[in-house]
């Protein structure tokens, strides 16, 4: 039944005032990440987009980012669309900077989806690579180097498409 259940929380999550209930609406949301059930994990990411919107749950979603990064690599477009909205969102914090060890872990797996065959893919996959590029902390800059230099192609590509 908690298959059912969780359907309906994530209906009514929009619902709730997540500035008060946000934390304990995560926790409901990222119980069983990863999870090996396609609908229980479909659910999860429908809520963890609305969830990412909140600033207030954006620790709490950062932690969950290793998750986040490994769901890149699932070859349902939709599920790779929510998983890199949840991903834009956790980043739009202003004051945010990304270690430069972390930074390649999560623009590698983005590479492969400048060439998804869903242009929504492609463009927030594009999209949140910049945002990690932008985001690393500056002394730290050239391991982004080599990753970078292979995404050029790709998006010089698409940009005469």
């Amino acid at each position: 039944w908690d298959l059912p259940a969780l359907a309906f929380f994530v209906e009514v999550l929009e619902c709730l005032d997540l500035s008060k209930h946000g934390r304990s609406a995560l926790l409901v949301m990222s119980r069983h990440l990863p999870s090996e059930c396609r609908d229980r994990l479909r659910l999860e990411l429908r809520g963890l987009v609305v969830l990412s919107k909140e600033p207030s749950l954006s620790a709490g979603i950062r932690g969950l980012c290793r998750h986040l990064v490994e769901q890149l690599a699932d070859p349902d477009g939709d599920m790779v669309a929510m998983t890199l909205s949840v991903l834009t969102h956790m980043l739009e914090e202003k004051d945010l900077k990304i270690p430069s060890v972390t930074a390649p872990k999560l623009a590698e797996p983005l590479l492969p989806h400048f060439e998804n065959d869903n242009s929504h893919v492609q463009l927030l996959s594009i999209q949140l690579f910049c945002k990690v590029m932008e985001r690393v902390v500056e002394e730290g800059e050239k391991p982004l180097t080599r990753i970078v230099s292979q995404s050029l192609l790709p998006l010089f590509l698409r940009l005469h498409d």
